[in-house]
């Protein structure tokens, strides 16, 4: 008997790795093969149009950066893998304006959870960037947008580059 549990656990454990599936290695592995994504921005507060912001400018100026990338861009589309984009801003006397914004990147898979026995349709986070910005009304809806503009460029470039 001596030796058994060890061959009987190298036996199981080979049988586990071959029966799981091979994982993608390389960074970004999961950004590989997008080409379209969808664009979601959240509704503004009248306080966010207060300080300088409006939705318009943030759909428009991310559209094109992702379009400009080259993936084409489904805009108020959550339906497979989508740029969520929001912003949550409040005023205080005398013209300060505070805004916490969110840039995600999202996508939907099925997957078996633990407590589960069939799969189910999650939500996925990929990418996630965040930031809070604090300022006077007259200059900060552009330094949350210019904020938000350097996320959005980041994401459109890891995907480029997995898609290399």
């Amino acid at each position: 008997m001596n030796g058994t549990p060890a061959r009987v656990f190298a036996a199981l454990a080979l049988s586990v790795l071959a029966a799981s599936s091979v994982v993608a290695q390389r960074p970004d592995a999961e950004l590989k093969g997008i080409t379209a994504v969808g664009l979601v921005v959240e509704d503004l507060s009248a306080q966010a149009a207060a300080c300088g912001l409006t939705r318009e400018t943030i759909e428009t100026t991310s559209a094109r950066i992702l379009t400009d990338s080259g993936l084409k861009v489904l805009r108020n589309s959550d339906e497979d893998t989508y740029v969520y984009l929001n912003v949550i801003t409040t005023s205080a006397p005398g013209g300060l304006c505070v805004s916490r914004y969110d840039a995600f990147l999202y996508t939907h898979t099925t997957a078996r959870l633990s407590y589960q026995t069939s799969p189910v349709l999650v939500q996925v986070s990929l990418l996630h960037e965040a930031g809070l910005s604090g300022g006077s009304a007259p200059g900060h809806g552009e330094n949350v947008v210019k904020n938000l503009k350097a996320y959005v460029e980041q994401f459109a470039s890891r995907i480029r580059k997995a898609n290399q």
